[in-house]
């Protein structure tokens, strides 16, 4: 039961992300962060759709799963249902320190090869560095 309460109240807070529509472009999508000393959120990132042939409908459940992950949250939209598909995704080596960090989305529907679906672009330092750092193997 405390475990429960305590899900509610991460759940009721302010969270640190937020999404919303680009008025100016319908395939992107714009990604806040709250700024504490400010009270207030400003834009850290966008999503950028390529595949203009998905239901944006799809991609904004998609950017509300990304939204969610940033916000810690573990309980996400399930989209393979709707989908079809997997979805892969690449992180985009970083050419020097302050180079935002980039992730390229690809769809594979088991034939053929996989199509780039988006483009998630984000400040440098919304991520925590060990969550964007390539391990050496």
């Amino acid at each position: 039961m405390l475990l429960m309460a305590m899900d509610f109240n991460l759940e009721s807070g302010k969270p640190a992300f937020q999404y919303r529509r680009n008025p100016l472009a319908p395939s992107v999508f714009q990604i806040f962060m709250l700024k504490e000393e400010k009270g207030s959120y400003e834009p850290v990132g966008e999503y950028t759709l390529l595949d203009l042939s998905e239901d944006l409908d799809i991609t904004e459940k998609k950017v509300i799963n990304l939204v969610s992950l940033l916000n810690g949250r573990r309980k996400l939209v399930e989209l393979g249902n709707l989908t079809k598909a997997r979805l892969l995704f690449t992180m985009v080596p970083k050419r020097s320190e302050g180079d935002p960090t980039k992730i390229i989305f690809r769809s594979y529907n088991g034939s053929g090869p996989s199509v780039e679906n988006a483009v998630l672009t984000l400040e440098k330092g919304v991520l925590d560095d060990s969550q964007t750092r390539e391990t050496d193997s």
